[in-house]
């Protein structure tokens, strides 16, 4: 019976490692692929439309892959230029927020202030908190105005309460405590780290949202009796 087990185990470890090898054979074939392609075409493959058959039952892991080499590549001008006039929304998300939106470069900041509006579309939201990452009042101003409204998920948008924890935004305050009861933990927690934020003075814990949400709130009221600029 030992034997038997001992066997199988044995059995089922060469068959992962050889799911393994096969998995990290077909990153490494497409890493290598993807490498050697013109950065013209890579843009192209951002839309999976677009992708040769044999490639088009890959997973948006391959696009990330796409994505990766593009910024490595860092070729700032062409990458705007094509942001111009691209015209599908699938490549223009991943452009904005798979490439442009990890190269920090004034460049790029440049661009995206030019196209800071109030549209609550996910490439919008990209834009705004790319500027906002960079303590961009302006765009912080957008993201709170329109707070928790674009299509991006939960997790994505935890992210942007941070940053108005980060560059003590004060003018969020109202939001972020509304948020402290939020169904997303990660929006919740970073509303309550953010605001710890603003008031450094805070307690650093509480017995729970309700008791956290009390106390903001009170010194939200205190704040707009003695009315703060955003720092």
């Amino acid at each position: 019976m030992q034997r038997t087990f001992v066997l199988k185990q044995i059995l089922l470890a060469l068959l992962l490692s050889f799911l393994g090898t096969g998995c990290r054979s077909n990153l490494s074939s497409d890493s290598v692929r993807i490498h050697a392609q013109k950065s013209v075409d890579l843009i192209a493959w951002l839309d999976p439309t677009n992708l040769p058959e044999d490639l088009k039952n890959r997973d948006p892991f391959f696009q990330q892959m796409v994505c990766k080499e593009l910024v490595a590549r860092n070729e700032i001008a062409f990458l705007l230029s094509s942001f111009d006039t691209l015209k599908d929304s699938e490549s223009r998300r991943w452009l904005v927020a798979g490439v442009l939106g990890n190269i920090n470069d004034k460049r790029i900041y440049n661009a995206f202030a030019a196209r800071l509006n109030d549209k609550e579309e996910e490439e919008s939201y990209f834009i705004a908190n790319y500027l906002a990452k960079r303590g961009d009042t302006n765009a912080l101003a957008i993201l709170n105005k329109h707070y928790y409204r674009y299509p991006i998920p939960s997790w994505q948008w935890s992210f942007t309460v941070e940053l108005f924890g980060k560059y003590r935004y004060r003018p969020a305050v109202s939001n972020l405590v509304d948020s402290l009861n939020a169904a997303s933990l990660n929006v919740s927690g970073a509303a309550c780290n953010a605001l710890h934020q603003i008031f450094p003075d805070s307690p650093r814990s509480f017995k729970g949202p309700t008791e956290a949400e009390k106390y903001f709130t009170a010194r939200l009221a205190e704040n707009a009796r003695t009315p703060v600029q955003a720092d």
